[in-house]
């Protein structure tokens, strides 16, 4: 598979699925059967034909929560593996995740909690503050130069706000 975006919401769910599902295997414990289709999981859109007895059957077997914490370290570990080792296979976990958020799956839930980051569309990229980016020489200056600036020139508004106007 190449860079491009995936053409269907299908494609990218089967791309993370089987990414998830091989890093369970090298892991040493795969994925059960219905572990593995509970992340095609969908009340509004595309999804296996069996999901509804898939799911009555998870219910049954499984602990929820368990569950989520496992697939979200699986997430994790992959990602992290693609990042360190393909950059064109971490290329395609974000399209395939872009194009996944065209939807509403279960399994975005668990990638977003199994993001290194939190809080952004995004959760599962990582942000500045991610030890594992270098920054540029000279960045935290240039932070610190641009922060001081502000100070000083709402200060100086400020300053000539109160000398025109006055506090009469």
């Amino acid at each position: 598979m190449s860079v491009n975006d995936f053409g269907s919401i299908r494609e990218a769910l089967e791309f993370l699925v089987g990414r998830v599902a091989a890093e369970a295997e090298r892991e040493g414990s795969a994925l059960s059967e219905v572990e593995r289709k509970m992340l095609y999981f969908s009340e509004t859109d595309w999804t296996l034909p069996d999901i509804l007895e898939v799911n009555k059957e998870f219910e049954r077997l499984d602990d929820e929560n368990q569950y989520e914490a496992r697939i979200e370290g699986l997430v994790q570990s992959s990602l992290r593996r693609a990042q360190a080792e393909n950059e064109e296979e971490y290329e395609l976990w974000t399209k395939a995740v872009d194009k996944l958020r065209e939807g509403d799956y279960y399994f975005l839930v668990m990638i977003d909690a199994g993001s290194p980051s939190g809080g952004s569309k995004h959760r599962w990229l990582p942000t500045l503050s991610d030890s594992r980016l270098q920054r540029e020489p000279g960045d935290r200056l240039r932070l610190w130069l641009t922060a001081l600036a502000c100070v000083f020139g709402t200060s100086a508004l400020l300053a000539l706000y109160t000398w025109a106007f006055g506090t009469r």
